[in-house]
């Protein structure tokens, strides 16, 4: 039981090793849930690494 509270702290941090990309994962989500299927089959989000790539070109012109 003493160790406990070690593990739960290693558990959280390793949970938000990437806080951008749980973040850009959360909206995505979100704004999936409030479109509708057709909607999601036809125009699916780019996934974090796409929009990161893009993010970066632009940010390099």
């Amino acid at each position: 039981m003493k160790y406990l509270p070690v593990i739960l702290a290693a558990l959280a941090l390793t949970a938000c090793a990437d806080p951008e990309r749980n973040l850009y994962e959360g909206i995505k989500t979100n704004n999936d849930a409030k479109r509708s299927p057709n909607e999601r089959a036809m125009t699916p989000a780019p996934t974090y690494d796409e929009y990161k790539k893009e993010r970066d070109a632009q940010s390099a012109k």
